[in-house]
């Protein structure tokens, strides 16, 4: 059953690589109305999983894939992107290493 909270938040879906870093949950309910503050939301409720998206400027790094309604976040500007409640995130590793 789903708490006010949780339907406000929006759900990023975690490939099983990178669930070891996150307590081995495949799905992560975080509140965040851009995608600057999912990034927030994900460093603060699970440190682990935003180093392993994230480099130490705070920019998602080139190994990873991030999709938000099937829009691949590619720059900067993407930060601003507004999402949904409800909304999808999709995280997944590049096959091509950097």
């Amino acid at each position: 059953m789903m708490n006010e909270q949780d339907k406000t938040a929006v759900i990023m879906r975690l490939p099983s690589t990178l669930s070891v870093f996150s307590g081995g949950k495949s799905q992560l309910l975080l509140n965040a109305e851009t995608f600057e503050q999912l990034l927030g939301a994900l460093e603060q409720q699970y440190p682990l999983v935003w180093e392993q998206l994230c480099d130490a400027q705070g920019q998602v790094r080139k190994k990873i894939h991030i999709y938000v309604s099937n829009r691949l976040i590619t720059t900067p500007d993407d930060l601003n992107m507004a999402l949904k409640p409800g909304q999808e995130i999709i995280v997944l590793p590049s096959s091509v290493e950097a």
